[in-house]
């Protein structure tokens, strides 16, 4: 099997303890995960796994805030848009 992106490496080292949350994320080892024009791309191979992503978008969201890695995710299956989610930052820009 393909070793994890870097990025998804990264999500999964920022719950590191906490083994409940990190099994939830392990999906993310049967996705392409990349940056592109401030957008986390997501890419599943099936729908399942897809919508199973969508429903802890909050676990992903969490560090790909936290370390800025983008504003906006993107999950995918096929090229075909499952979901968009905006990631907001509670840090006040001054």
């Amino acid at each position: 099997m393909k070793q994890p992106s870097q990025l998804t490496r990264l999500i999964w080292d920022f719950y590191r303890e906490n083994q409940q949350e990190l099994d939830q994320l392990q999906l993310l080892a049967n996705c392409r995960v990349f940056r592109r024009w401030g957008v986390l791309h997501i890419q599943c191979l099936t729908e399942e796994i897809g919508e199973a992503l969508t429903e802890v978008y909050s676990l992903i969201r969490e560090p790909v805030s936290q370390m800025r890695l983008a504003p906006k995710i993107k999950i995918s299956v096929k090229n075909i848009t499952v979901a968009v989610f905006y990631v907001t930052s509670d840090r006040i820009m001054a």
